[in-house]
């Protein structure tokens, strides 16, 4: 019996030992993260718009692909006194299921995080994708948590999957399509200072089949495990970011 309980506690322990060795092998791949005030209307020709989505005035580098977890996803999560500026404007007609906010429209800093998913989708590959985004945030004064999601599609461009919350897909496509958002991709070769892979995420794509521009889906999230979320309708939020990594990566 003693013989046994030391040897499963020597096996134990070797397993704790592979396990920490794998997880100090994962790194995720640090970001510096840049919102711009204006976002391009891909139009013919072009245009600018106003971004609904900007910064506190600074780039953020508290950011990184998630790639322990497998989703791949790039995930700019503030810290300290740091903040985004999001401006709601009017819900689109007829979008609101729940309840809209009464602090909307207006212009308001919030504290959370934003996610591009899935942005390592072809990765290697120079040619833009579309993808899903999405934010969690409270705002400045306010403890109530709200869920922002782009989960829409592309007909005319690869679309990455979702892994990290696919569930959650269907009720931000509710009662209209929401919008994607489209990546395009620089991965230099070789990798190195000066010569870092790039992401330009545009947020300005209609909500096929409708026309709206950059549909957004806001939750407020569930306050308890019985409590669910409340749709709080849907809102036109073009944005536009670039984001660089700060180390080179096998692609």
């Amino acid at each position: 019996m003693r013989q046994g309980f030391v040897s499963l506690a020597c096996a134990v322990s070797l397993l704790t030992i592979v396990d920490a060795a794998s997880a100090a092998k994962c790194q995720d791949i640090p970001l510096r993260v840049t919102l711009y005030n204006e976002a391009v209307v891909e139009s013919s020709p072009p245009v600018m718009t106003p971004a609904a989505i900007r910064s506190d005035g600074g780039e953020y580098t508290t950011a990184n692909i998630m790639v322990c977890s497998g989703s791949f996803d790039a995930v700019t999560l503030l810290s300290g006194s740091r903040t985004f500026r999001f401006t709601f404007p009017s819900p689109i007609p007829g979008s609101v299921l729940g309840a809209a906010p009464a602090w909307i429209p207006g212009t308001f800093s919030v504290s959370g995080w934003i996610n591009i998913r899935n942005i390592l989708f072809n990765r290697g590959s120079n040619l833009p994708f579309a993808t899903m985004a999405g934010s969690t945030f409270t705002r400045s004064g306010d403890r109530t948590q709200y869920r922002l999601g782009f989960k829409g599609f592309r007909l005319d461009l690869p679309n990455a999957p979702n892994i990290h919350d696919p569930n959650n897909t269907p009720g931000d496509n509710t009662p209209f399509a929401s919008s994607p958002v489209i990546v395009y991709p620089t991965y230099p070769t070789p990798c190195g200072p000066g010569a870092m892979p790039r992401w330009l995420v545009r947020g300005t794509s209609p909500n096929t089949p409708g026309t709206d521009m950059e549909v957004a889906t806001l939750h407020k999230t569930a306050s308890g495990p019985r409590d669910p979320e409340v749709h709080a309708g849907q809102y036109s939020m073009p944005f536009e970011m670039t984001i660089e990594a700060l180390k080179c990566f096998d692609y």
